[in-house]
């Protein structure tokens, strides 16, 4: 359970698309964290209340989110937005047929995490993001050293009133 609930923060962190801060530094080290080019034609979801249902890496069943998901802010990754505690590397998206391509390279808790992923779909009514993790560093349990999952992420409409961007919501 515990694998379970570390996996389902991780891919929300991965998935928030979201900023609630507008900030592009860290909070941990006040470094601040590259951005990806801004792109006119930047795929990014739609702000809202999105239901996503991640598959794969080390949990036994599909899992499903409700997450509010904020405006994208210019320039950063709308697919692995900044989080607190977490310093990233490397945090990129670019444009490709069909969607979005990203790489990420974060360290959290004395881990580095590596996450490649693909982004297809509409992003204003459902996308499928399939996202390869690599984790490493002490005590990374076998199962979390590598997880290919996919995220398949439906918007159902606008988030509830007073909710905040990457809340998520039951």
């Amino acid at each position: 359970m515990r694998v379970q609930i570390a996996l389902i923060s991780a891919v929300a962190l991965l998935a928030a698309c979201s900023n609630p801060d507008n900030k592009t530094k860290t909070e941990g080290d006040g470094a601040a964290a590259p951005a990806a080019p801004a792109a006119a034609t930047m795929p990014a979801p739609k702000p809202g209340l999105w239901q996503q249902t991640i598959s794969g890496g080390a949990m036994p069943a599909p899992t499903t989110v409700k997450m509010c998901v904020g405006p994208t802010v210019e320039g950063e990754n709308p697919f692995s937005a900044p989080q607190p505690g977490v310093a990233c590397s490397e945090n990129s998206v670019k444009a490709a047929p069909g969607g979005a391509e990203f790489h990420s390279v974060c360290n959290a808790q004395g881990m580095t995490v590596t996450s490649d992923g693909k982004v297809s779909g509409n992003m204003d009514s459902a996308y499928k993001i399939d996202i390869t993790t690599k984790t490493a560093g002490p005590n990374v349990p076998p199962q979390m050293a590598e997880m290919k999952m996919t995220i398949d992420a439906t918007r159902l409409g606008d988030c509830p009133a007073g909710t905040a961007p990457g809340a998520v919501v039951q």
